[in-house]
């Protein structure tokens, strides 16, 4: 396991303190071994948790900070994720044209280089941008997109994101009791496997619970969202 898969594993546990001391440590390895993509990638993991901790700014001038890297080293590749991260942060900061603007530039990266798994979390995240500015139908279309991306990659582990864009439409079309439903499931699969959501996708979720509760009462979504509970993810996307 590489130090990517295995801080990125360790991320989406929450566990913040041993994704720093990994990343401390590949840092100043790749630094000392003119290793760019070490540097990248630590670089990457630090802007993460500086962005799930609040500090938007740091996580910000972390990604910039790879970003540039990989431009020096000249591989597309290595921009991708860096270019994901600041279009993340500028989401979280509200700053809807400029992560717009960084969201369509990473897409066109990532079908350039025929990444249809970074092609559909880009595509995911933009959905959701889209439907928070009120742009409806155009995040039925990219969250649409995103699943079938999905399917072609066949990366089970984003049908948690998937279908947290299906329950968010699902509350714009006041499927009140579908959308808590599926958090339901949503929430027990990322218990199953020991997952917590980015920073970016457990805001959403949190948004959409309390419009849940609004909308139905918190009884009623008590038990809509228990439906949901133990129900296969994939199934309930259905």
């Amino acid at each position: 396991m590489d130090f990517e898969e295995k801080a990125m594993a360790v991320f989406r546990r929450g566990d913040d303190a041993e994704v720093t001391r990994l990343a401390d440590q590949e840092l100043g390895s790749a630094r000392a071994d003119g290793d760019p993509q070490g540097e990248v990638d630590a670089l990457c993991m630090l802007s993460r948790v500086a962005i799930r901790q609040g500090d938007l700014d740091e996580g910000r001038a972390l990604a910039e900070q790879a970003r540039t890297i990989a431009r020096q080293a000249g591989n597309p590749a290595l921009a991708q994720m860096p270019l994901h991260i600041l279009a993340g942060a500028a989401r979280l900061a509200d700053d809807f044209e400029r992560a717009r603007s960084l969201a369509a530039e990473a897409i066109a990266a990532h079908q350039a280089l025929g990444d249809i798994r970074m092609l559909a979390i880009e595509e995911h995240n933009l959905g959701h941008l889209e439907l928070n500015d009120g742009q409806v139908g155009r995040a039925r279309g990219l969250f649409t997109s995103a699943r079938e991306h999905v399917a072609k990659a066949r990366d089970t582990t984003l049908l948690p994101e998937l279908a947290l864009g299906v329950a968010a439409v699902a509350a714009v079309d006041r499927e009140f009791a579908r959308a808590a439903r599926l958090l339901g499931a949503i929430d027990s699969t990322l218990s199953a496997s020991r997952r917590v959501f980015d920073p970016d996708d457990f805001l959403e979720e949190q948004t959409l619970r309390a419009k849940l509760e609004a909308a139905l009462g918190e009884p009623a979504f008590a038990e809509a969202y228990r439906k949901g509970v133990g129900e296969d993810v994939q199934q309930a996307l259905a």
